[in-house]
């Protein structure tokens, strides 16, 4: 759904008070506004005009957005397209105990976590849960 919104409203928001901002965004999507602060309500509504200033998202990307956004299980795992293999360089993230843990792909089967090379995910889901994970489950990386 496109939210239908004016430049010249995008100018006013930084003067709207909360209850203002919430009755712009239910207007503009249609919808009850989340129970969410205000300030990240703003910020949707900037991006929604900015996104209908760029003539919106192309179909593939609309199509992909929503594939990945049916596919969330409720964990913060990050979603990586099934059987890929993961590029050099590529970031993982993963939330877990209340932080947000960072690997890098430093080539096939090896990776970079807190300053060390691992050479499995499962290793390193192994040190930040202290339970046995299958390391792409873990990280979302694999179904």
């Amino acid at each position: 759904m496109t939210a239908k919104i004016s430049i010249a409203s995008v100018e006013a928001i930084a003067d709207m008070s909360a209850a203002q901002i919430v009755a712009e965004w239910e207007r503009a999507h249609g919808v009850p506004a989340p129970a969410i602060a205000p300030s990240l309500l703003a910020r949707d509504l900037a991006h929604c005009a900015q996104l209908a200033m760029a003539g919106g998202l192309n179909k593939r990307l609309e199509r992909r957005l929503h594939e990945l956004a049916g596919s969330a299980s409720g964990d913060s795992a990050m979603l990586v397209g099934r059987n890929k293999s993961l590029g050099h360089g590529t970031q993982i993230l993963r939330e877990w105990g209340g932080q947000t843990h960072r690997v890098t792909v430093e080539a096939e089967s090896r990776y970079l976590y807190n300053g060390q090379t691992w050479h499995s995910l499962s290793a390193i889901a192994r040190a930040i849960t202290g339970a046995r994970w299958s390391g792409p489950r873990f990280f979302g990386t694999r179904s």
